[in-house]
């Protein structure tokens, strides 16, 4: 008999938890709270709700081959396309000029920063490149596994410019985080991830947007759309979700593929679970998706796909995108723009929408808190799971979610359905 087996939430981790369980054989039901799916909820159509229109994802999703090679993985088995994209960056002073643009050019295997001959004519420029340099030469063998961000720029000495004007203001966008967060984050992870993103090869974006991953990994899949459980039990029978007095199961297995401060529905002796899954830390800030022009360089020559505005003593910055270059689909609309944590509120008028967030961020405890959540796991009885982007090593993105996912998976005795992302993660779920 088939296994039945109940995925709570569809961020990229539920759906590909419930793909890997389908294609082991399993009945996977999905519940997600909202109406629609959760990875692509905030999706914005911006001329009408169907296919045809331009769309944005919310937040935007750009990919790095080296930093996030199981979900590109995914797209591959899945015949779900992606095609390659450039972010150069532009610096300014707030409310003032530009004083660096990125380019890149490649050296051997690698593509190095640079810059546009004119800007070579900054002071800022020149410290920009040094800056990039160090992070290049820094090697993560000698990045002691305890040392924070703020600690390793101490000691390295890193150039205010480059660490408030480009560095941290990447770093909080990309981990959609505060600055006091970023503080305290392992340096070996953050600075990992970022030699990867900079120094790797050309980014990637998906073809269609994460709506077309999100409908190949839960095709096939049994939707329960706009329940909110609110109570989980274990019977003698099975396992039973409810939701407003409505109860679904029994079900063999369950998987909580929610954030970790979202689970007031686990029963009131799960102590150990609540007391693992409470520690995990969150940030929370606001998405503004935008049309306002202040928050792009005052010359439209300077404009690039990412642009970092920093205050003159370095006590405030934000970061925005400049959607239309990375995605087809709106390329010849009017500007559209993301910006995480503005300094000041885009005008009204120019307001798409603003979605709060709340972000899984890292800390020093994070891994004794993993090395926990894996030991539940591993109980004999254990018939519950749990995974997110919280839940496996490294910045808390969309790799981390689908690397958290696919060990859970493993855990349920179901192996990755393709060979070689199984050997990609063997690390992990052996």
């Amino acid at each position: 008999m088939d296994k039945e087996i109940a995925v709570i939430g569809s961020g990229i981790a539920g759906l590909t938890t419930g793909w890997l369980c389908k294609e082991s054989g399993a009945n996977v039901t999905i519940f997600e709270a909202n109406s629609k799916r959760g990875i692509d909820f905030h999706t914005l159509y911006l001329d009408q709700e169907d296919e045809r229109s331009g769309y944005v994802d919310v937040p935007l999703r750009v990919m790095s081959p080296h930093a996030w090679p199981l979900t590109l993985k995914i797209c591959e088995i899945l015949g779900v396309k992606t095609f390659e994209v450039d972010t150069p960056v532009a610096c300014s002073w707030l409310n003032e000029g530009t004083w660096f643009r990125s380019s890149k050019f490649r050296f051997g295997s690698k593509l190095i920063p640079w810059t546009p001959f004119r800007y070579l004519f900054h002071s800022e420029t020149y410290r920009m490149l040094l800056g990039f340099l160090k992070i290049y030469k820094s090697n993560p063998d000698n990045i002691n596994p305890g040392m924070t961000v703020k600690e390793f720029i101490k000691q390295q000495r890193v150039d205010p410019l480059f660490w408030k004007g480009l560095l941290y203001p990447l770093l909080t966008t990309i981990c959609t985080c505060d600055e006091k967060s970023l503080d305290k984050w392992p340096a070996l992870q953050i600075f990992d991830i970022l030699q990867k993103i900079v120094f790797g090869v050309r980014l990637r974006r998906i073809e269609g947007g994460t709506k077309a991953l999100a409908e190949k990994l839960g095709k096939g899949l049994n939707w329960q759309s706009g329940v909110c459980v609110d109570d989980l039990s274990e019977e003698s029978e099975g396992i039973f979700l409810s939701s407003k007095n409505k109860k679904f199961g029994p079900f063999n297995n369950v998987i909580c593929a929610v954030q970790a401060n979202q689970l007031k529905f686990l029963p009131k002796d799960y102590e150990l679970e609540n007391k693992i899954l409470n520690s995990f830390p969150y940030d929370s800030g606001t998405l503004w998706i935008h049309s306002d022009l202040r928050f792009m360089p005052k010359r439209k020559n300077d404009w690039s796909a990412l642009h970092y505005q920093v205050k003159r003593d370095f006590s405030n910055s934000m970061f925005s995108v400049w959607v239309n270059p990375i995605e087809p689909a709106i390329a010849k609309h009017d500007p559209v723009f993301q910006t995480w944590n503005p300094i000041f509120e885009p005008k009204p008028e120019k307001v798409y929408k603003a979605v709060p967030m709340e972000r899984a961020v890292v800390s020093g405890e994070n891994q004794n808190l993993l090395k926990e959540l894996n030991h539940l796991h591993q109980l004999p009885s254990r018939k519950v799971f749990f995974c997110g982007s919280y839940a496996a090593p490294g910045v808390p993105l969309l790799e981390s979610a689908v690397r958290s996912a696919i060990k859970v998976v493993h855990q349920l005795g179901f192996d990755p359905v393709n060979q070689e992302m199984a050997e990609m993660c063997s690390s992990e779920i052996h």
